[in-house]
């Protein structure tokens, strides 16, 4: 597997946490599946490989478009890869494809929505723009371009509810909500209204996401070990280990000794 992280330009960074590259050298034979827990991130994905099929809860086997824009996950899903991997993808923050495209996030939860239903004729071309460039920083350059485009023109501001729904990613969903909704808003129904309306979930629920998709890739990277529980949860803010590892569950499907023992997170992978 070749997979390389690339950083956005200094304009992109409130918006775009990396882009990526992931290919394969060989052609599988075999179907590989791979899991991955919900990360707190959105993304637009580019597939110029064979297609692949997602299953998560809401549905149980849906094969994704060939460019499309992926809203919060909000438990763990897999992805069920066969022939040729040949993926670009931009990992967005939590609510830069509401300020860039105008989409209601709520109705993206779960949801890999083709970039055609979206951007028309412009979704189309974008994606023969990225096949044709051939190379990784090709690729990169021309998403990058299309990027620095949409944020000229966005369709929604950068404002204080983005603002801490990346601060709620950066603190890894450990602090206090109730206090930066008392500090940064008069109205805590307003807040709860437009977070929703621009990550796809509410912020106590974003800030359970973060917790878990940090731990997850500690334990993807082997970071941490069994042992360590007790320190763990204090770490995150859990109340006892009895409400960790049902955190944890709920989430993943999973208790938290046998994730560690044999995930197949996409970490693994890439």
């Amino acid at each position: 597997m070749i997979y390389q992280k690339f950083k956005p330009s200094i304009h992109l960074t409130p918006y775009v946490e990396c882009y990526y590259l992931w290919e394969s050298q060989v052609y599988l034979s075999a179907p590989l599946q791979v899991e991955s827990p919900p990360t707190g991130y959105t993304s637009l994905i580019f597939n110029y490989g064979d297609p692949y099929r997602v299953i998560n809860e809401k549905y149980k086997d849906v094969p994704t478009p060939a460019t499309f824009l992926s809203g919060q996950a909000t438990k763990s899903y897999r992805l069920q890869l066969s022939g040729q991997i040949g993926i670009v993808g931009v990992v967005m923050k939590p609510s830069a494809i509401h300020t860039l495209f105008g989409i209601p996030m709520y109705e993206m939860s779960d949801e890999r929505i083709a970039m055609e239903d979206v951007l028309g004729k412009e979704a189309l071309y974008l994606h023969e723009q990225i096949l044709e460039a051939g190379t990784a920083a090709g690729r990169i350059q021309t998403i990058e371009q299309f990027l620095l485009r949409k944020l000229s023109q966005p369709k929604g501001a950068f404002d204080r509810t983005d603002y801490v729904a990346n601060l709620i990613m950066e603190k890894r969903g450990v602090l206090p909500i109730r206090d930066l909704m008392d500090e940064l808003y008069v109205c805590q129904r307003q807040f709860q209204r437009h977070f929703l309306k621009k990550v796809g979930v509410s912020p106590k629920y974003y800030a359970r996401i973060s917790r878990i998709s940090k731990l997850c890739a500690l334990m993807a990277q082997k970071q941490w070990k069994i042992q360590d529980w007790h320190e763990l949860i204090a770490t995150y803010g859990y109340y006892d280990q009895s409400h960790f590892i049902k955190e944890f569950t709920e989430f993943t499907g999973k208790s938290p000794s046998l994730y560690i023992k044999g995930n197949s997170e996409l970490a693994n992978y890439l």
